[in-house]
């Protein structure tokens, strides 16, 4: 089971990673537009009040391209074997994590409380004493740390996955996987605020 939920890409043929990986990626996308999260980033995920059904799919999109082009270039810098299949699989999987935290918000719960807090905070005028509900703030802190397991998953899925496709194996390596992912965020965010559909 922890293999399956950590380095899946062994033991299974990349056609079944890859018809995984694009039935995950549509219904993440579907999730995203039931419980209004917007992917605005490759480890980006945000609630708000209204999604069109297109909006996450593009989101996808985007981070997808983004993310397996930087990816496979790198991979490429490291071993000119690299096929852009074996990096496109690990981006498609790792991306599962995002996709489970979309259902977090169910009835619009946690984008209702962080819209609450910040009609309370007005940062020009900062009270001494906000009335903030411990139930916000436990739920908010649970959401945070959820958030933050899926990430450093996200990232384990993503690197296992880089490390078979580009044979990576130096500390230089982890450096130049770490420099992509970073890349791929700023590639994304800008093409997505660009395109602001």
């Amino acid at each position: 089971m922890k293999k399956l939920l950590l380095n899946p890409f062994e033991n299974t043929s990349e056609t079944k990673l890859l018809l995984f990986g694009l039935a995950l990626t549509a219904a993440g996308s579907y999730l995203a537009y039931l419980f209004n999260g917007r992917y605005d980033g490759v480890i980006d995920l945000h609630f708000t009040g209204t999604v069109t059904l297109l909006q996450p799919f593009l989101d996808n999109l985007i981070n997808i391209a983004c993310l397996a082009s930087v990816l496979f270039l790198t991979g490429k810098l490291i071993n000119k074997k690299t096929r852009f299949i074996d990096i496109l699989n690990p981006v498609l999987i790792a991306r599962v994590p995002f996709y489970l935290l979309t259902l977090t918000n169910f009835n619009n719960f946690i984008s209702d409380i962080t819209e609450s807090l910040l009609e309370k905070i007005d940062l020009k005028n900062m009270p001494t004493d906000i009335d903030i509900a411990p139930s916000s703030v436990l739920m908010l802190t649970l959401f945070s740390l959820l958030a933050i397991i899926c990430i450093i998953w996200f990232v384990i899925l993503l690197y296992n996955g880089f490390k078979i496709a580009a044979n990576s194996k130096t500390s230089l390596h982890k450096v130049y996987f770490a420099l992509s992912i970073l890349a791929a965020e700023i590639i994304s965010g800008i093409a997505i605020s660009l395109l602001n559909y």
